[in-house]
């Protein structure tokens, strides 16, 4: 097949693979869910070195972009209360670079 000229068919695929509209800390996020989850806010933000404040805002976001979906509740190991799970959303952003 001919490819025109600026054309490369494998550059359009691997395009489709890279999550361009979430930054970088939503990336590190959405990692520890995919590999953890079931996981609430708390979790993340202890596997991520962070404190729960910052990692609750970027679920949220990820959340409104259809990358995560609620998973259920759990019981905090820290706190002993309450706290709301996450897990990938079933249909949704294609994550298969992950």
């Amino acid at each position: 097949m001919k490819e025109r000229e600026g054309y490369k068919s494998e550059q359009i695929r691997n395009q489709a693979f890279f999550l361009t509209d979430i930054n970088n800390n939503q990336k590190k996020v959405l990692e520890v869910i995919i590999k953890w989850q079931p996981i609430c806010n708390e979790m993340i933000a202890a596997h991520l070195g962070w404190y729960p404040h910052q990692v609750t805002p970027r679920v949220l976001e990820l959340r409104q972009l259809g990358y995560i979906e609620w998973a259920g509740e759990g019981i905090s190991q820290k706190s002993k209360r309450k706290v709301s799970l996450w897990r990938i959303s079933k249909i949704g952003k294609q994550l298969s670079i992950f």
